[in-house]
């Protein structure tokens, strides 16, 4: 009886904390052949104890969230101008990261590392250690490490994770399960959905090419050059200065991650994304028309009705920013909330065999996935790709009719 029985009601998501619990540290982790992080098991360690079935989202059946309209959502920014630059939208995860800090809570948040070229899950012990956390990464985290010295030595402590829907299930299952839920604060996000490593690798490899630069010193999924909210850019830095910035329109890894036929196979039919039930608070970009002016970043701040916690820490950094209460109807219809990805399957395996082909490139993967896209797909893209060229005044009253 272990996380590879199948039994399962739900695709793995791949989040790792069956690994961290396993008391004989009878599973690993690793990237499948698919590219997304999968769990496997040493039958010679394991003894069937079965605690990493307890914490697994495959083995649960996920109660609906009903009360959407009770929702405490916010619309929010750091006054702080540098941390809104600095951040995917308007910083607020980087004010919970600091305040928690200052209440005596180590933060365990995600960092991209350069060498590697992957995002991995790292604990904070001061306000320093948090500001690699700032910003988006999209693509899957190596979680195992961070949650398994979480598990193993800061239990008993005050401790906050930032991380997906399906991370924070995991946490909270077990946190209740060994009654120590109440040391915790839980913050997780708004999830589209996790693309395949493969893609970024691939993108890296273009890049690469591109700059003849082996190593980065930053990488910034969600560049706000072009302003916040038209765009999806990557900025690659190295030695302080900018040496690749893809184009406004047509990037090819977000062309790959928002066709969501790339994603881990648990995102298509995710439950977790439409309940709040086992975080404290959700945050995300505030989507819609209520700030479609806005170049600068404005975060969606959901606090779970039944969460004190999430209601006090966000009352702790009302000074540092500003603020609007918004009924659900200004946001969660924006949000990934309810939303099922049909999948592809004859076009996903086409574009997986076109990433795994080291004679291919993602130019290659890009053109093979609109070469099969139908004629009026392909003609809404160009006329998308024609209006975000615009000035931004006229992207936004385009936005802001349909």
């Amino acid at each position: 009886m272990n996380i590879l029985d199948e039994d399962n009601i739900q695709e793995c998501t791949g989040c790792q904390f069956c690994a961290a619990v396993c008391p004989k540290q009878a599973i690993s982790v690793n990237l499948n052949d698919y590219g997304f992080y999968r769990p496997s098991v040493n039958g010679d360690k394991c003894v069937d104890c079965g605690e990493c079935k307890t914490v697994c989202y495959k083995y649960s059946k996920i109660p609906i969230y009903e009360d959407v309209d009770k929702l405490i959502n916010y619309a929010a920014y750091a006054k702080d101008d540098e941390i809104v630059e600095n951040s995917t939208s308007g910083g607020i995860g980087d004010l919970l990261c600091e305040q928690l800090i200052s209440e005596g809570y180590i933060c365990i948040g995600v960092e991209y590392e350069t060498k590697r070229n992957i995002a991995v899950d790292k604990i904070a012990y001061n306000r320093e250690d948090c500001v690699s956390f700032r910003g988006s990464k999209y693509v899957q985290s190596y979680t195992y490490d961070a949650f398994k010295e979480m598990v193993v030595s800061h239990l008993n402590e005050k401790v906050a994770v930032f991380g997906t829907p399906c991370h924070i299930y995991a946490i909270d299952q077990y946190l209740k399960k060994k009654r120590k839920r109440d040391n915790y604060v839980l913050i997780d996000i708004y999830c589209h959905g996790c693309p395949s490593m493969i893609v970024w690798k691939k993108y890296i490899e273009f890049v690469k090419s591109k700059t003849n630069e082996a190593i980065f010193d930053h990488v910034n999924f969600r560049s706000k050059i072009y302003g916040w909210g038209n765009y999806y850019v990557v900025k690659i830095v190295k030695g302080g200065k900018s040496i690749f910035t893809s184009p406004k329109i047509n990037d090819m890894f977000y062309a790959l991650f928002f066709s969501d036929v790339l994603l881990n196979n648990s995102c298509y039919d995710c439950q977790l994304r439409s309940t709040i039930e086992y975080t404290d608070i959700r945050i995300g970009d505030f989507w819609g028309k209520k700030y479609i002016k806005n170049s600068k970043g404005v975060s969606l701040v959901t606090i779970n009705p039944s969460s004190q916690k999430g209601k006090e820490l966000f009352k702790n950094i009302q000074t540092k920013i500003v603020c609007f209460k918004h009924p659900s109807s200004d946001c969660i219809p924006y949000q990934s909330w309810g939303r099922h990805y049909s999948v592809e399957v004859e076009l996903r395996e086409k574009l997986f065999m076109s990433l795994k082909n080291s004679s291919q490139t993602i130019e290659d993967t890009v053109r093979l996935y609109w070469q099969n896209r139908s004629f009026i797909i392909n003609a809404k893209h160009k006329l998308k790709n024609m209006v975000l060229m615009m000035p931004r005044f006229v992207v936004s009253f385009f936005k802001s009719i349909i």
